[in-house]
C-alpha cells in the first residue's frame, strides 16, 4: 500500500489566530488530498518570539524521508535549509515569508493591501481626511498592509502625510501603547488611523482613553487580523478579518500542485478573501453593522440571500476540516441551522419560544467559539434591523421577535464564554499534570512519556540524539501510545529524516484537525533531540504548550543527567571511565560469594605503572592524565565482557578475572603488560608504559575483598621491588608476612592512642671538642609485651599510611617541649622529616606555631630530608625548601650518597649540611672504595662550604679515618646510642670519651 501524502510545515509558533487559522487551513486542504501533516516547530523556546522576521537557525531535516513538500510559514528557516530540501527533491512553498535573493518559490499572502485599502475606504467613507498610520514597519505583511493604505488614500485624492507614519516597536499591546504616545505629541494629530494589527489597536486604545480621547469622536480606528479579543475590546474594534485559514489552504493547494508536477509561478498569490469587518471603532452606529467583502459590492444582493450566505460563511469556515464526510455532515448541519435562523427573521411568522431555544441548541452544537457566535449574532441582529427599517419600524426600536432572538443568542455566548474558562481551567490542570510528571525527579523516567497520561496528546515519540546532533542519527526512547497503533520503536535508532514513525504520523489521520506537532528539545548549553506529539490545532491562545512541555523535558532530563553523573561519579572513575574502588569492590564481593557457594575460580590482577611519577614530574600532569587515559583503554581492550577492570587512583589498576584460575591470571597478565609496552607519542614526545602485575587467586582461602586486595597489593610490590615490569603470585609466606603487617598497623594505633611512642636523642658529637651541644631526636616504640622497639621494625608500615603525620606532630612537640626545658645548653635538635610530612600542605605552618608554643627561634631546629624525597618533585621540593629555610629553620640532606646523590642537589638546595648514610661508614677501611666516596664526599663539602655529618661510627679505626679526612660532626654507637631526654640532658658539658670510657 503507498505511502499517504504528507506535507511538512515549518513554523516558529504554533498558538494563537494567525499561526493557528493558517495551520487549520493547510491541514484542511491536505487532509482534504487524503493527505496529513508534520508540523514542525523551529523557533527554540529559549529564542525570543518572532517580531522581526529575522530565520531562525534550524537545520535539521526533521521527516525528510516521510513528507512529499514543504510550506515555510514567515521566517521559519533559513534560505539554506530551504535549498537543502529543494535539492532533497521536496517542493517548497513560503506562506506570508520573504522572497529570497537567491532562492524563489511561490508564495501565499493574505490579501493585506486589499484588506487595508477597504479598511481605509471606509473610514473616508465617514468623512476622514487625515488618516494615518500604525504599525511594525520591519515585518513585510505590514509593509504591504501600509501600500494598500497608501493607495486607498491616493483613490480619493489624498497623500499619505510622512508625519502621520507612526511605527510601532512590535506588533503587541504594549507596542501600540508606545506608540500612542507618538499620536497624542504629534503637532497635527490625525482624525483616523489605520492599525496593522489588532494588537497594537486595542493597546493604542487604551492608552488614548487613559489620555482622555473618545475612540472613536476623537479618532477613530480601524485595524487588521480580527483577533476575537478586538470583538470585545471597548469600544469594539472595527478590524480587516484577512481569512488565515483560506492563506494556509491557498498554500496546501499550490503545495499540492507543485508535488503533482504543476508549473506554478515564484510569485505572491493572495485569496483575495479579506474582509471588513465593522464594529464600533471606526464610528459607525453600534446598532447598525456592515460587514462587506473587500472591494464587492453588495447593493444588488437580496437581504435574505445576503443573510444566508454571511451566516453559512460565519459558521462554516472554521469547523471544515478537509475530511470529506465530515465536512459534508458539517454543511448538512450548518444548512440546518441557518434555515433555522432565517426562519425565525422572517416577518411573516411568528417565532415561538421553542423555536428560539432549538435555534440556541442547534448553535451549542455547531461551535463554541465565541468569536464565531458574536459574528453570528451580529448578523443576525443586522439583518433584524435592516429589515425592519425597510419595513418602515425605525432604527431603535427592536421587534419583541428580535429581542427573544438576541438574548437567546447571547445566552448561547454566554455558554460559550463559561466554556472557554472550562477549557483553560482544563488546561491549567493539564499544565500541571505535566509540570508533576516532569519536575518529579524521585524515580519516574520522563523519557517513557507517561507524563503525557491525562493530557489531550492522542500519541507522541520521544528521540534523542545519539552521540551528538551532528551525527544525524537518533534513538527513540520513548513512546505514548494509549490506543496502541503504533509499533513498539523503542530503541530504535534512525537518521532524523525518519522521525517521526510514519505510524506516529498516520495517527493524526482519522482526528480531523489533529496533526503530528515536532517540537525541539533544547536548551542554550544542550540539544537533547525532538518531541513529537498528535494533537488538536489552537488557534484560541497564545500559549505555546508543546514549547513548554519541551522546556520542561529539557529540564527533567537535565536533572536526570546530573544525577545520572552523580551516581556514575560514585562507580566511576572521573579521569577514565573506568569503574572505581567502590564499584570493583562490588563486583569482587560477588565473585568471592560465588567462589564459596560453588568453588568457582577468580583471580585479581593489582597493577602499578612503573616510572609514572617521572612523567608527571618531568611532563606534567595534564600529561600524565593523558597517559592514564590511553592505558586504561588498553586494558579495557584485553579484558573479556566477563572481566572487570578497574582505577583505583593515582597510576595504581585492578583487574578482576572470574572464572579463571592462576595460570590463565599469569597469561592475562603478561597479554595485558605487552599490550602496554609499545611506544606511544604524546604531543612529540614517546613513551612506553610499564606495569608491576600482582596476582591474588582463590587458590588462598579468603573471606573478605580486603584481603584480597591487600595480597594483590602486596604481590605488586614483590614484582616491583625484584625487578619493576614482572608479574608475582601471592603465596603462603607473603600471607603470612602480610598478615603480620596487619597486625603491626592494628597495633601501631593502638600505641598512638595511648602514648606508646618515645623520643630519645643520639648525641651529634664536634670531633674538635669531643663534646656535643646537639642531638637528633629518634623515635622509639615502648611495647608493654615486647619492650624498646627499634624504628626499623615498625617505621616503614607507619610511612605507608596518614598515622606517619600524627607521629612526626608528636615527636615535634616533645622535642620543642625538650628543647624548652633545656635552655641554651643545647644549641640544636634534629628531626626526620617523613615523605608524607614533607609534601603536607602544613608542614611549616605547624613547625613555627609549636616552636612559637614554647619560645623558642627557629634555628634552634633542624630539618632533615632524604635526597630521595627531593627528589620525587625537585622544582617543587625547592620551592618548599626556600620557605623553610627562610623562616630560620635549619636544613641537613639525610642519608646522602644512597640514591640520587648528585652536586645539583647540593648546589640548588638551601641547606647547610648533608649527611653520610651509616652503610658507607660501616664497610669503611682504608683500602676500599668506600672510603675513597667518603673522602670525595667530605671534600665536596668543603668546596660547598657546608658541614659534614658521618652517622654509624662504631669504630675507633672509623673515627680515625674521619678525624683524618677533616670531617667535624660524627654520631654512632661509639660515642653514644640513642638515649632519653633525662640521659642526654647528663651529656652536656662533657667529654664522650669521658663518657665512652666511663
Amino acid at each position: 500500500m503507498p505511502r499517504p501524502l504528507t506535507a511538512l510545515v515549518l513554523t516558529p509558533s504554533l498558538g494563537g489566530d494567525f499561526f493557528g487559522d493558517v495551520l487549520a487551513g493547510l491541514s484542511r486542504e491536505i487532509v482534504g488530498a487524503k493527505g496529513r501533516l508534520v508540523v514542525v516547530q523551529t523557533l527554540q523556546g529559549f529564542a525570543p518570539r518572532e517580531q522581526v522576521g529575522t530565520p531562525t537557525d534550524f537545520d535539521t531535516r526533521v521527516g525528510w524521508s516521510e513528507v512529499d513538500g514543504a510550506v515555510s510559514i514567515t521566517s521559519a528557516v533559513g534560505e539554506d535549509y530551504l535549498w537543502k530540501l529543494r535539492k532533497a527533491g521536496k517542493p517548497v512553498v513560503l506562506l506570508s515569508g520573504t522572497q529570497m535573493e537567491d532562492f524563489r518559490a511561490p508564495i501565499a499572502r493574505p490579501d493585506n493591501q486589499q484588506g487595508a485599502f477597504a479598511a481605509v475606504d471606509h473610514l473616508i467613507g465617514h468623512g476622514h481626511t487625515r488618516i494615518g498610520f500604525v504599525g511594525n514597519m520591519v515585518q513585510r505583511d505590514v509593509r504591504d498592509r501600509f501600500d494598500g493604505y497608501r493607495q486607498a488614500l491616493e483613490a480619493h485624492g489624498l497623500s499619505a502625510d510622512p508625519a502621520l507614519l507612526f511605527v510601532a516597536p512590535d506588533n503587541s499591546g504594549m507596542g501600540g501603547v508606545m506608540v500612542a504616545r507618538s499620536v497624542l505629541s504629534a503637532p497635527d494629530r490625525p482624525t483616523a488611523l489605520m492599525v496593522a494589527t489588532d494588537r497594537n489597536a486595542i493597546g493604542l486604545m487604551r492608552a488614548l482613553s487613559d489620555a482622555g480621547l473618545d475612540t472613536p469622536r476623537d479618532i477613530a480606528i480601524a485595524a487588521f487580523d480580527n483577533i476575537a479579543a478586538g470583538t470585545y475590546s471597548i469600544p469594539a474594534l472595527t478590524s480587516v478579518d484577512p481569512r488565515f485559514d483560506e492563506v494556509g489552504a491557498l498554500a496546501g493547494r499550490i503545495l499540492l500542485g507543485k508535488i503533482r508536477g504543476d508549473k506554478t509561478p515564484d510569485t505572491t498569490v493572495t485569496p483575495g478573501s479579506a474582509a471588513l469587518v465593522v464594529r464600533d471603532s471606526c464610528g459607525c452606529d453600534g446598532d447598525l453593522r456592515r460587514g462587506r467583502k473587500a472591494g464587492a459590492d453588495e447593493a444588488s444582493e437580496a437581504l435574505a440571500d445576503h443573510l444566508v450566505e454571511e451566516l453559512r460563511s460565519v459558521l462554516e469556515r472554521p469547523l471544515r476540516v478537509g475530511d470529506e464526510d465530515l465536512d459534508r455532515r458539517t454543511r448538512e448541519s450548518v444548512e440546518a441551522t441557518v434555515r433555522e435562523a432565517v426562519g425565525l427573521l422572517d416577518p411573516d411568522a411568528e417565532a415561538t419560544n421553542a423555536e428560539v431555544q432549538a435555534l440556541a441548541s442547534s448553535l451549542r452544537r455547531l461551535t463554541s467559539d465565541t468569536n464565531t457566535l458574536r459574528r453570528f449574532t451580529d448578523a443576525m441582529m443586522e439583518y433584524a434591523q435592516r429589515a425592519e427599517m425597510s419595513n418602515g419600524r425605525g432604527t431603535t426600536d427592536a421587534s419583541p421577535v428580535s429581542a427573544r432572538i438576541a438574548a437567546a443568542l447571547w445566552k448561547v455566548q454566554a455558554g460559550a464564554f463559561l466554556h472557554q474558562t472550562e477549557m483553560t481551567d482544563a488546561a491549567i490542570a493539564e499544565q500541571y499534570v505535566v509540570d508533576g510528571g516532569l519536575l518529579e525527579t524521585g524515580g519516574s523516567d520522563p523519557r517513557d512519556l507517561r507524563w503525557l497520561n491525562g493530557t489531550s496528546v492522542r500519541s507522541g515519540a520521544l528521540a534523542l540524539w545519539e552521540d551528538n546532533p551532528s551525527s544525524g542519527r537518533m534513538k527513540i526512547v520513548g513512546v505514548y501510545d494509549p490506543t496502541g497503533q503504533v509499533p513498539n520503536v523503542v530503541g530504535t535508532v534512525l537518521p532524523c529524516e525518519d522521525f517521526p514513525p510514519g505510524p506516529l504520523i498516520a495517527t493524526g489521520i482519522a482526528a480531523g484537525r489533529k496533526v503530528c506537532y515536532v517540537v525541539p528539545v533544547s536548551t542554550r548549553m544542550r540539544n537533547w533531540g525532538l518531541l513529537s506529539v498528535v494533537a488538536e490545532i489552537d488557534s484560541t491562545t497564545e500559549r505555546e504548550t508543546y514549547q513548554h512541555w519541551a522546556a520542561l523535558l529539557c529540564a527533567a532530563l537535565e536533572s536526570q543527567r546530573r544525577q545520572e553523573v552523580v551516581r556514575k561519579s560514585a562507580l566511576f572513575d572521573g579521569l577514565t571511565g573506568l569503574p572505581n574502588r567502590y564499584l570493583f569492590i562490588q563486583q569482587l564481593d560477588k565473585v568471592l560469594a560465588r567462589w564459596k557457594r560453588s568453588r568457582t575460580p577468580f583471580s585479581v590482577l593489582f597493577l602499578d605503572l612503573d616510572g609514572f611519577k617521572v612523567i608527571n614530574d618531568s611532563l606534567g600532569h595534564q600529561m600524565g592524565d593523558r597517559v592514564l587515559k590511553a592505558v586504561a583503554d588498553e586494558i579495557s581492550r584485553g579484558l573479556r565482557e566477563v572481566d572487570t577492570a578497574a582505577r583505583f587512583g593515582g597510576d595504581e589498576f585492578v583487574i578482576l578475572l572470574p572464572d579463571t584460575d592462576p595460570g590463565p591470571a599469569m597469561v592475562a597478565a603478561k597479554r595485558i603488560q605487552a599490550m602496554l609496552d609499545k611506544v606511544r607519542e604524546f604531543d612529540g614526545h614517546e613513551i612506553v608504559m610499564r606495569a608491576s602485575v600482582g596476582i591474588a587467586s582463590s587458590a588462598v582461602e579468603y573471606t573478605s575483598t580486603e584481603e584480597i586486595l591487600r595480597d594483590a597489593d602486596a604481590a605488586m610490590y614483590r614484582a616491583k621491588s625484584v625487578e619493576p615490569g614482572s608479574v608475582a603470585y601471592f603465596d603462603a609466606p607473603m600471607h603470612e608476612s602480610a598478615v603480620r603487617r596487619a597486625v603491626l598497623a592494628q597495633d601501631i594505633l593502638f600505641a598512638l592512642k595511648e602514648n606508646q611512642f618515645e623520643v630519645h636523642y643520639q648525641p651529634i658529637v664536634n670531633l674538635d671538642s669531643g663534646r656535643t651541644d646537639r642531638f637528633e631526636a629518634l623515635v622509639r616504640w615502648r611495647h608493654p609485651e615486647r619492650g624498646l622497639i627499634e624504628p626499623t621494625e615498625f617505621i616503614t608500615e607507619i610511612e605507608e599510611t596518614s598515622l606517619i603525620i600524627e607521629l612526626g606532630h608528636r615527636v615535634l612537640d616533645e622535642v620543642c617541649r625538650q628543647l624548652a626545658e633545656w635552655g641554651p645548653r643545647v644549641a640544636n635538635v634534629s628531626i626526620n622529616i617523613s615523605d608524607r610530612e614533607f609534601w603536607s600542605q602544613d608542614l611549616l605552618s605547624h613547625v613555627l606555631t609549636t616552636l612559637e608554643q614554647y619560645g623558642l627561634a627557629p634555628d634552634v631546629l633542624t630539618l632533615e630530608i632524604t635526597e630521595g624525597v627531593l627528589m620525587r618533585r625537585p622544582e617543587v621540593a625547592l620551592r618548599i625548601m626556600h620557605k623553610l629555610h627562610e623562616a630560620g629553620l635549619m636544613l641537613h640532606i639525610d642519608d646522602f650518597g644512597t640514591g640520587y646523590s648528585s652536586l645539583q642537589t647540593l648546589h640548588r638546595f638551601p641547606v647547610e649540611a648533608f649527611k653520610i648514610d651509616r652503610s658507607f661508614i660501616q664497610t669503611l677501611t682504608s683500602e676500599d672504595k668506600s672510603a675513597e666516596l667518603i673522602s670525595s664526599l667530605v671534600n665536596l663539602g668543603k668546596s660547598l662550604g657546608l658541614s659534614v655529618v658521618a652517622e654509624g661510627v662504631e669504630t675507633e679505626e672509623q673515627l680515625a679515618f674521619l678525624r683524618e679526612l677533616g670531617c667535624s660532626r660524627v654520631q654512632g654507637y661509639l660515642f653514644m646510642p640513642a638515649v632519653n631526654a633525662e640521659h642526654a640532658g647528663e651529656l652536656l658539658g662533657k667529654s664522650l670519651h669521658e663518657v665512652e670510657s666511663d
